[in-house]
């Protein structure tokens, strides 16, 4: 099961040019903005028409290693994953320089992007990760704890110029290979949007594939429902709502990712019987894009 982290970058803590989002402890889903300071694009009197565009996406390597000692997580200063690493435009904000000598430093430093990866590192059934799982949520960090061993990070990247600080802003990854589902995010909402000034946003997840010796539905890779349903509408965030999709390993061929990010309107429900109070919520799309891709396994 698997979860994200969020780092806002900003000027403030969460938007400065980039905004990158990934999977990891709860101390924040995976995020980080970037103002369009950085931008080569020449000022206008008007932006883009209001809503979310895709700028690029990767499968890139993870800063997991297996052999390092502990618990195999190379880690910044605060705490946070090394990469993606931000300048000074944002994100952790742990690499402000690069070069010998060095000068400053406004982009992201991440991963290698790769298409072919190895099957055998990337089967979490079989690639060291205890099996069934059983430490916790396969997107947290600390729950990780040296127990998931993912071969690659989920990265994508967009521009929000939305300007809508209402509705709720939603993430949810897929990976397949034909029809059968080797990993599903689940929709993970981080509630009303923090973006919309055109902002870079990065949504990174460390992951790998398959059923982790679980089975169906929403075992191993496929994510279960978080903090959802509630006792009440939350006022905390995020919650994550299963896909009810069963995983199944991962096999050698190609694999396509598709990632989904949305602004939505959320309407919350809420029931009492026999004194238990249970809320679910409807989410009714106001932007959306859709980042596909392919990889190979081998």
């Amino acid at each position: 099961m698997s979860k994200s982290r969020w780092f806002q970058v900003i000027t403030l803590f969460a938007i400065v040019a980039f905004c990158a989002c990934s999977q990891m402890a709860f101390a924040g889903p995976h995020a980080a903005a970037i103002t369009t300071v950085h931008s080569q694009a020449q000022p206008l009197a008007t932006y883009p028409a209001p809503g979310l565009y895709a700028v690029t996406q990767a499968f890139a390597g993870s800063p997991y290693n297996p052999n390092l000692p502990g618990n195999g997580w190379l880690n910044n200063s605060d705490g946070s994953e090394l990469w993606p690493c931000f300048g000074d435009g944002g994100g952790n904000g742990d690499c402000p320089t690069i070069g010998n000598p060095a000068i400053g430093f406004s982009g992201i430093a991440v991963g290698d992007p790769f298409f072919t990866w190895s099957l055998a590192a990337c089967d979490g059934t079989t690639n060291g990760t205890q099996v069934p799982y059983a430490q916790g949520e396969t997107w947290n960090a600390s729950a990780i704890n040296g127990f998931y061993v993912p071969c690659g990070q989920i990265n994508t990247y967009y521009q929000d110029y939305a300007n809508d600080n209402t509705d709720d802003l939603l993430f949810n990854f897929v990976v397949t290979q034909g029809l059968n589902v080797i990993a599903d995010s689940g929709i993970q909402d981080f509630g009303p949007n923090p973006f919309g000034s055109g902002e870079l946003i990065v949504f990174f997840q460390d992951s790998n594939f398959g059923a982790l010796g679980d089975t169906g539905p929403n075992n191993g890779n496929c994510v279960p429902n978080y903090n959802y349903p509630s006792t009440s509408v939350p006022t905390s965030y995020p919650i994550i709502i299963a896909a009810g999709k069963t995983c199944v390993d991962p096999v050698a061929g190609p694999a396509t990712i598709a990632v989904t990010t949305m602004l939505s309107t959320p309407t919350w429900t809420c029931k009492t019987e026999h004194s238990v109070t249970t809320c679910t919520v409807k989410h009714t799309k106001v932007y959306s894009i859709k980042q596909s891709w392919s990889i190979y396994l081998q």
